[in-house]
């Protein structure tokens, strides 16, 4: 078996186009987020694994999430605060055995609305803590951080 195969990630993180995923693992990961931040296909070089948006948005390219969460502990849901619309359809995360928390990501900008994003979170299945972040703010990014340490990976 080759070491890829073999290991596992702490988590997998998920989320629509341009929703702060790859910004918020660099954050978590104590490195400086870019604001054009992007991702490509999935990423596993990180302290979790990365997925481009197009996997989540694209119905012939969300079986292969199944697949690549199967190497993760925990799945993070990513929403856009200042979005309107949730990317999976109702329940979706509920085919997972993973534990999920959601993450509502850009609180910093005038039109976010956290209330909306954690209820597309609670639509979409996730049924664990919601955190609230700013990545170039640096709002709750420590304490996600703290929580995701204090987990049993």
């Amino acid at each position: 078996m080759d070491s890829d195969t073999a290991h596992t990630w702490p988590f997998m993180l998920f989320g629509g186009k341009s929703s702060g995923k790859t910004a918020l693992l660099l954050a978590l990961e104590g490195k400086n987020p870019s604001p054009a931040a992007r991702s490509k296909g999935i990423d596993y070089s990180g302290w979790g694994i990365d997925i481009s948006g197009e996997y989540c948005e694209s119905g012939k390219l969300r079986r292969e999430l199944v697949t690549a969460a199967l190497k993760a502990k925990l799945l993070i849901v990513v929403q856009d605060a200042t979005s309107d619309r949730m990317v999976f359809p109702p329940h979706y995360f509920l085919m997972y055995p993973h534990p999920k928390i959601g993450v509502v990501t850009k609180m910093d900008l005038p039109d976010a609305d956290p209330q909306r994003a954690a209820g597309l979170l609670r639509a979409a299945g996730v049924d664990g803590k919601i955190f609230y972040v700013s990545v170039f703010s640096g709002e709750g990014i420590s304490g996600l951080r703290d929580f995701l340490l204090k987990q049993d990976f």
